[in-house]
């Protein structure tokens, strides 16, 4: 039923009942046509798209665990970078002894 044809019965209504029983034969009526209507196989499915607690749960779960990787990977990086670190300080240290060396036998300090 229309908009249209519902205001019509609603005036009709009024006109043969008082307005307090036309708002209850209006409110008896489907507010739009029942094809428009939500069907509950309709709202199963659509609802059915959405994630469940226990879906969410697993990705709680999930998150938790690549958090503990990524902290694992974390201290994992620290403590490359502090082994980096200390090897480039060796090889440094090598270096400028080879270096400091060859300057002092050059110079004929040592030799």
């Amino acid at each position: 039923m229309s908009e249209e044809d519902r205001s019509r019965l609603y005036a009709w209504f009024r006109e043969q009942l008082d307005e307090r029983r036309a708002e209850y034969m209006m409110s008896c009526l489907a507010p739009a046509p029942l094809s428009d209507l939500a069907t509950k196989e309709f709202l199963t499915g659509e609802l059915a798209r959405f994630a469940t607690k226990k879906d969410l749960a697993a990705v709680d779960e999930k998150v938790a665990r690549l958090d503990e990787k990524v902290d694992a990977l974390v201290a994992q990086r620290a403590e490359d970078r502090d082994v980096s670190r200390v090897r480039h300080y060796w090889l440094a240290g090598i270096g400028l002894t080879t270096v400091v060396s060859i300057w002092l036998d050059a110079a004929g300090v040592i030799g």
